[in-house]
């Protein structure tokens, strides 16, 4: 008899087999997954073991050594993940994947195991992101087993549906005070915050821009094409090159350093690229003259946010956005699209003033974007400078 269904509906299969000694022999089961061809795959393998014995079952290793050598090597290497990504996936195993899972073979890991994990993990007050970001590393592990012929099948994973949190941004004023704030702490940095807020760069872009290479000052234009993270460099995110329009503001900024125009933009005194400690040293530091909070996460990522709500704000076509911010799909930009909507707030007379007479939508956009979206940058620097 085939593989068939029995009044519960569970899958099994029953069948006579002949055996190589000419004898005959009634076999059935019951598959783990309650499918029609794992049933049939579950009778195939069945028979296969009666008719020759002394073959060897199909050698599965332990989740540590699965993970840290074939998956590692052959995923993680082998398909280039970036090293922010490499650095992730070996933070999730070490932290939450090796206790839970290390010792069991992979063909032991079922979905019941999963549904344990994921239970610790929110009984751990994890956040729902986080999890998934846990499981999603599992998921891939187990999937690739399949797809290398170790597993026939991997255990349901199940992550959560979860809304990506809204945007945060600085508003035209407090991003005004956050620009005087840098002026006033040296060009170099100002330099830098413009490239964020003025270009919507990401910190790891800023410290890796290089002058010949990335900045055409006849275009006024700057290419992204890498970015450091934790002292490598690597593509940037999303591994795609970026051209992005100058404002007049970050025109100025980058014309107004006083080096050699080789090697990194934003440097040290040795030509070597700002660390992780610098950046994050200095747009405290910045904020706390600006007197903004000095206590979020991400302080440089919400620049970045600014300059894309901004110039949402501003009216600006979501596929130039989409471009300039180096989105991979349009729903990424229309975030920024949807918080200047549910934010309106009135924009500034000057700004305004700036964009008048212009016809090329783009070049309206950033005329605005290039009147510092808010109170005069001298004005307010020279108030951060008699308060210091």
């Amino acid at each position: 008899m085939p593989a068939t269904r029995d009044a519960r509906g569970k899958w099994f299969y029953r069948k006579m087999v002949k055996l190589p000694n000419g004898k005959k022999q009634r076999i059935s089961g019951v598959p783990e997954v309650n499918t029609k061809a794992a049933a049939l795959r579950e009778e195939e393998l069945h028979i296969a073991r009666l008719k020759n014995p002394e073959a060897q079952p199909k050698e599965v290793p332990n989740f540590a050594d699965w993970f840290n050598n074939r998956f590692w090597n052959e995923w993680v290497i082998g398909r280039k993940n970036k090293p922010s990504s490499q650095e992730e996936k070996r933070g999730i195993y070490d932290t939450h994947l090796k206790n839970a899972f290390g010792a069991l073979h992979l063909d032991k890991i079922k979905t019941a195991e999963i549904a344990q994990f994921r239970a610790k993990l929110v009984k751990g007050d994890l956040s729902e992101k986080r999890i998934n970001n846990i499981l999603a590393v599992l998921s891939k592990a187990l999937r690739y087993a399949v797809d290398v012929e170790l597993l026939d099948h991997a255990p349901k994973v199940g992550l959560f549906r979860i809304e990506r949190p809204e945007i945060s941004f600085w508003s035209f004023d407090e991003y005004a005070r956050l620009l005087a704030a840098a002026k006033s702490y040296g060009k170099e940095w100002y330099a830098a915050v413009c490239l964020a807020g003025e270009a919507g760069l990401r910190v790891g872009e800023v410290k890796a821009l290089r002058w010949r290479e990335h900045v055409d000052f006849v275009a006024g234009t700057i290419t992204v094409a890498q970015q450091v993270r934790h002292g490598v460099i690597g593509t940037p995110k999303g591994r795609t090159r970026r051209t992005i329009p100058m404002t007049a503001t970050l025109l100025s900024a980058l014309k107004s350093l006083e080096v050699v125009r080789t090697g990194y933009v934003v440097r040290n005194a040795d030509g070597t690229h700002k660390t992780d400690n610098q950046a994050e040293w200095a747009i405290t530091a910045i904020c706390n003259r600006a007197g903004l909070s000095t206590l979020e996460k991400h302080k440089w990522h919400k620049l970045r946010h600014t300059f894309g709500t901004h110039a949402a704000q501003f009216g600006v076509n979501p596929w130039s956005l989409m471009t300039w911010m180096g989105h991979k799909r349009v729903d990424e930009t229309m975030l920024y699209v949807h918080v200047a909507q549910v934010h309106r707030r009135p924009i500034p007379e000057n700004v305004l003033a700036a964009s008048r007479g212009e016809q090329d939508p783009d070049l309206r956009v950033l005329k605005m974007l290039s009147e510092r979206r808010g109170s005069s940058v001298a004005a307010i620097q020279e108030t951060i400078l008699n308060s210091a």
